[in-house]
């Protein structure tokens, strides 16, 4: 089997490149020719932009791949998602989707998310409406009606994961986690909002695990929620954090205000992935918290 990867150098993946080749996968990777992502890698490489896919035309129709593995995005810090720039997404989308029409690719899984949902503040399942907010969101949503589309036009088996909040090694430098963790190890005091907010956590290696098992064998196709099943406090996972690095650190809860609207319980209903997959998140949240932090020790 070969797929096709965007996206390797990012926080989920790395990890989906590793698990892909520990089942044995040809992986070649989208890799921008600035990127020193590629040093890592020890597949093929296709050095080429998400804004111009049809500059590396030869190269996907060379390494034939029976899969796409589409986890690429551009702008997704926080200052970003309101950007009308976030269109650029959709049309690398198509292009992406063209080649994989032409080229007779049998399965693609793509990465959403779960603003596509808008605030909902409860347990949200599949059928719950799509009310996105940002331009990021709605994009992510109109990405992951698109590629349904064209998948069914030409027969081609389409998984869309909408990942719920991840982290890990890696994570993105801009996530709380990432924040919360560089402070606490430089011994300074952190500013935070009150973190009543109920929270839905899923670890990246079991994101791979999940991608991987569905390039495999896909089975039931269509859009499925990605998280943790299972939402906590906010405020118990900083404190959390706070205990494993120093549990007399300053954490000032409250001295960031709320944004307007803010979303205070966001979790996923994963039953679908328990009913098609078989599927539950295997690693621990402490256990995945200190991995984490021995990543920006290290």
């Amino acid at each position: 089997m070969k797929v096709f990867l965007t996206g390797s150098t990012g926080g989920i993946g790395g990890w989906v490149y590793k698990e892909l080749q520990q089942h044995g996968i040809e992986v070649a990777a989208l890799i921008r020719p600035s990127s020193s992502g590629s040093l890592n890698l020890s597949g093929p490489v296709i050095h080429g932009d998400l804004t111009d896919l049809a500059a590396i035309e030869s190269e996907f129709a060379r390494f034939q791949p029976d899969v796409v593995i589409h986890l690429a995005w551009l702008g997704v810090d926080q200052k970003e998602k309101s950007n009308p720039g976030q269109i650029h997404n959709l049309q690398a989308l198509a292009e992406l989707l063209r080649l994989s029409q032409k080229y007779k690719v049998r399965s693609f899984i793509g990465m959403g998310s779960e603003s596509e949902y808008g605030v909902h503040n409860k347990k949200i399942d599949e059928n719950t409406p799509t009310l996105p907010r940002s331009h990021y969101a709605l994009c992510k949503l109109a990405a992951g009606l698109l590629a349904q589309k064209m998948c069914q036009d030409a027969q081609i088996h389409f998984t869309w994961l909408r990942l719920f909040s991840s982290y890990g090694p890696n994570d993105r430098p801009g996530s709380l986690m990432s924040l919360l963790i560089k402070t606490l190890l430089a011994g300074k005091p952190m500013n935070l909002s009150g973190c009543e907010q109920v929270w839905d956590y899923i670890y990246v290696q079991d994101i791979a695990r999940l991608i991987a098992e569905i390039a495999v064998t896909p089975r039931e196709p269509g859009f499925y929620n990605l998280g943790g099943g299972q939402a906590t406090v906010l405020k118990n996972i900083v404190l959390k954090i706070a205990a494993l690095i120093n549990p007399q650190a300053e954490l000032h809860f409250g001295a960031i205000p709320y944004s307007p609207g803010q979303l205070m319980h966001l979790e996923a209903d994963i039953s679908k992935l328990l009913r098609v997959y078989s599927w539950r998140p295997q690693v621990r949240l402490e256990d995945g918290l200190k991995e984490a932090i021995r990543f920006h020790q290290r």
